[in-house]
């Protein structure tokens, strides 16, 4: 008998087909980058905060009393050691130089006068006319006239150095800071405030302290303060603006004695300045490098975070995929990350799409 198909046979037929377990086709698992995991060497840099200050800095005050009598630099100059910063009025002390060079006439006369008495009592004396103590008269007078005459000639010395304390000079290179008093006022090397700053900032110190920890570590690498002067590397400085300094720094001094509070270990680092762009009182960033001989670096996008703890999916043989947690440490490039724990050389992990798998999941693997 020929069998005859109606429409609704032929619509439950291809149902029956479509769902009939036989026919249905598996997922195809997700196509992810997979990168192999190898030791490289890097250079890891941590940041620490620091205070810069100026290599020196002086407080000029004058040496003599007087009245200002000229200004010959302004706030933020640029001075040399030196220079001439303020004249204090010199008529009353060139009036006392002046003084003790006539006074040094009179006493060198005194003198000449005493030595021609001495002289010829001295002679007298030889030829019995006048006695022993007119001669130890005449020889006293002399002494006395000579000393006098020294006198006399510190007297002047003194004054002279006065006349050249009015000119009140720079003792250092610097950046002149805030001028406390102007021409015409009355000052003294007792007066309460300076007449002016000077600031040496062609060279920038800058301060900053490590832990307990990473004194015992520095130690351990490179041995005393000294040793670890000299072992550790160039330092870079970022700006309180977020830029990086256009010149490296040295560290001179590591403190032997911790903080009595904290336990911290203060260091110093040297900045040139040359351009006077660090001011003294900066605050900044130094970063210190540390070079690491086999670190395993990963991108950042590789991992994920699970109540603030990092994981990776590393693959296995069978590709699928196996959350993995990691302690890393960041490059401060923004991309990668250095891994201290939980992954080897040779692992592979998933660095795309982690955000889409799960545990145990299949996946194609596509090598980086």
């Amino acid at each position: 008998m020929k069998r005859i198909f109606t429409p609704l046979a032929l619509v439950c037929g291809l149902i029956f087909t479509a769902c009939h377990p036989k026919n249905q086709s598996a997922p195809t698992p997700a196509v992810r980058s997979v990168l192999e995991l190898k030791t490289e060497s890097c250079t890891l840099t941590k940041p620490y905060a620091c205070v810069l200050l100026a290599n020196g800095s002086v407080a000029v005050r004058p040496k003599i009393s007087g009245y200002i009598f000229r200004q010959h630099v302004n706030e933020g100059d640029f001075v040399k050691e030196g220079d001439i910063l303020f004249t204090i009025d010199p008529i009353q002390v060139q009036a006392e130089v002046d003084v003790a060079k006539a006074n040094i006439e009179v006493a060198e006369s005194q003198v000449a006068t005493a030595q021609l008495t001495y002289d010829t009592k001295s002679e007298l004396f030889k030829q019995n006319i006048i006695s022993a103590n007119d001669l130890q008269m005449a020889q006293n007078s002399l002494s006395a006239a000579k000393a006098n005459l020294s006198q006399c000639k510190a007297a002047l010395t003194n004054a002279e150095r006065n006349l050249e304390y009015c000119h009140v000079s720079s003792p250092i290179d610097g950046i002149c800071g805030v001028i406390a008093y102007s021409p015409g006022n009355l000052v003294s090397s007792s007066s309460e405030r300076p007449l002016i700053t000077v600031t040496d900032i062609a060279k920038i110190r800058c301060y900053f302290s490590i832990s307990e920890r990473e004194a015992i570590q520095l130690s351990r690498l490179y041995g005393t303060p000294e040793q670890i002067t000299k072992a550790l590397p160039e330092l870079e400085l970022k700006l309180a603006d977020g830029s990086l300094y256009q010149h490296k720094g040295k560290v001179i001094t590591v403190s032997g004695v911790p903080d009595e509070k904290t336990g911290a270990i203060r260091i110093r680092a040297d900045f040139p300045n040359p351009e006077y762009t660090i001011k003294s009182g900066f605050s900044g960033t130094v970063l210190m490098p540390t070079v690491v001989d086999s670190a395993i670096i990963i991108p950042q996008q590789a991992s994920f975070e699970v109540q603030s703890e990092k994981f990776v999916y590393v693959l296995t043989d069978s590709n699928t995929v196996h959350a993995t947690p990691i302690q890393v440490m960041s490059l401060n490039d923004g991309k990668n990350y250095v891994v201290t724990s939980g992954l080897l050389a040779k692992q592979r992990i998933v660095t795309d799409g982690v955000s889409f798998l799960r545990e145990g999941q299949a996946i194609t693997p596509k090598a980086e």
